[in-house]
């Protein structure tokens, strides 16, 4: 009987049944002392085949709802964990900011920017240009008059170039960006571009191009870096390291003017500052991190940083201002009434007008530029919250958890601007308004960017009343997740105030 059984017993069979035990050892090898994660862990894909190409924040929300205000997935092998909720976040990146303060080891830090600039970088390195950058800025103006009047030659310009238009539907993208990005290159270059100067317009283009790539498609490649070298270059990876080499052949050029005229003890600019600090590492012997290739992705960093993140919230206001007439209209009126249509304003005007700062924080609570923020890492093996989190394990940071936190915001789906203000009508900010995130890695550009925010769109509406193309419906108020939040392109009409 038994070699009857046999006999039935093919070769085919056996394989199918080894498969099978070697399939669910895969499924139950996955560590249990991590934070929860959705199951089953797929061989070779891990759970990418359930969040890739899906609304992300949607299956964040999902996945919180299952799994608590901490929990992980698998992208491919790589382990990746999700902290939502104020108080997680805070305790995470407040209390344990040693620890929570690395950047992920990937495809566009090693490949495209070769662990250089400030954003992307880790460690000791990270600290000295952080440092360096911060007090650079402050060298040249933020919070100064000199800087307020940076900003108000930009808004004058970008208001004039919205005369132009005289009225007729037009694309906002390329004109504020142009103007925003004019504020940074004070600082980091000592001087302004034209509209016209095609060198600069294909800087900003290259920056913008790079925003875009960097999605799901460097994910993938940090997940299966073979996927980099496969003919045709579908992910755009290869692409992406030529968009860097030309935005450092920008930066080389004008790093290069600036050394040809550099004066020693008199710093035009931040690139100014770096060539002293350079020298004056070169000229004591010490091993030094201030080199040419780190300076050019610097300067990337801050543009894409101060220029692409201010931007994208304006146009933001302006898709709202389509959409809800009566607030832009609110804000016009308390605008006329402080500043009137004569004078430019500026920011001695912002206690007086709570109603526009008020749409300003809700602007960027309901579309947060960094709604994951940039990735971080782990420096060491550590536990937390009672899970065990291995050392370089990226951390996404939800802060779009935070924003849309119902106990804390109510209706938070719903743009309101009156939430920001008390009885008196003076404004009221809950701790939990994180846009730019908090702790060691928040947004180094902040207080620049809520200045810019205030005096464009002051100087916008005390100008203009901001419509939609005659007979049509509003654009839709969905954005595209990529590097920042950003609206689908829109056409809009600037009619001039009578």
């Amino acid at each position: 009987m038994f070699e009857d059984l046999l006999q039935g017993v093919n070769v085919t069979t056996v394989l199918v049944f080894l498969f099978v035990l070697l399939f669910v050892h895969y499924l139950t090898k996955w560590p249990t002392d991590i934070p929860p994660y959705p199951k089953p862990v797929l061989p070779i894909f891990g759970n990418l085949l359930s969040i890739v190409n899906k609304d992300v924040l949607e299956c964040f929300r999902k996945l919180r709802s299952q799994y608590g205000d901490i929990y992980s997935f698998y992208m491919g092998s790589q382990l990746m964990i999700v902290i939502s909720g104020y108080r997680i976040i805070k305790e995470a990146l407040v209390q344990n900011g040693r620890l929570f303060s690395d950047r992920p080891i990937n495809f566009l830090s090693e490949k495209v920017n070769k662990n250089n600039g400030i954003i992307l970088i880790s460690g000791d390195k990270w600290k000295e240009h952080r440092r360096f950058a911060m007090n650079a800025l402050q060298n040249f103006g933020f919070g100064r008059p000199s800087f307020e009047q940076n900003i108000l030659e930009e808004a004058q310009e970008l208001v004039k170039i919205f005369e132009e238009q005289n009225g007729q539907p037009f694309q906002t993208k390329g004109i504020i960006n142009t103007c925003v990005a004019n504020v940074i290159s004070h600082i980091v270059f000592g001087k302004r571009f034209k509209h016209t100067d095609a060198n600069f317009r294909d800087l900003l283009y290259t920056i913008e191009e790079a925003s875009k790539i960097v999605g799901n498609a460097s994910v993938l490649v940090n997940c299966f870096p073979f996927l980099q070298y496969l003919p045709g270059d579908p992910l755009k990876m290869r692409h992406m390291i030529n968009i860097s080499k030309k935005i450092n052949k920008f930066s080389e050029v004008m790093c290069l003017e600036h050394k040809l005229t550099y004066k020693e003890d008199i710093a035009r600019d931040v690139i100014d500052l770096y060539i002293s600090k350079a020298y004056e590492m070169e000229k004591a012997g010490k091993p030094s991190t201030f080199t040419d290739e780190q300076l050019y992705i610097l300067i990337g960093d801050l543009f894409g940083a101060g220029s692409e993140t201010t931007a994208t919230s304006i146009r933001w206001a302006l898709l709202n201002f389509l959409h809800f007439p009566e607030i832009q209209k609110k804000c016009f009126e308390d605008i006329d009434q402080v500043v009137g249509r004569e004078r430019l304003p500026n920011l001695k005007d912002k206690e007086q007008l709570p109603y526009l700062e008020a749409t300003i924080l809700e602007i960027m609570r309901v579309y947060p530029l960094a709604p994951l923020a940039v990735p971080h890492a782990v420096s060491k093996e550590i536990l937390f919250r009672g899970y065990r989190i291995p050392k370089g394990t990226t951390i996404l940071v939800n802060l779009d958890s935070v924003l849309h936190d119902p106990s804390t915001f109510k209706d938070p789906d719903v743009f309101q601007p009156e939430r920001y203000l008390d009885a008196q009508g003076h404004i009221t900010k809950p701790e939990e308004h994180i846009p730019f995130s908090i702790g060691r890695r928040m947004c180094l550009g902040e207080s620049v960017a809520r200045m810019e925010l205030f005096l464009f769109l002051t100087a916008l509406i005390q100008k203009f009343e901001f419509l939609p193309i005659d007979g049509e419906y509003p654009p839709e108020l969905t954005g595209i997740l990529g590097i920042t939040y950003s609206p689908k392109p829109f056409l809009i009409r600037a009619v001039r105030r009578s």
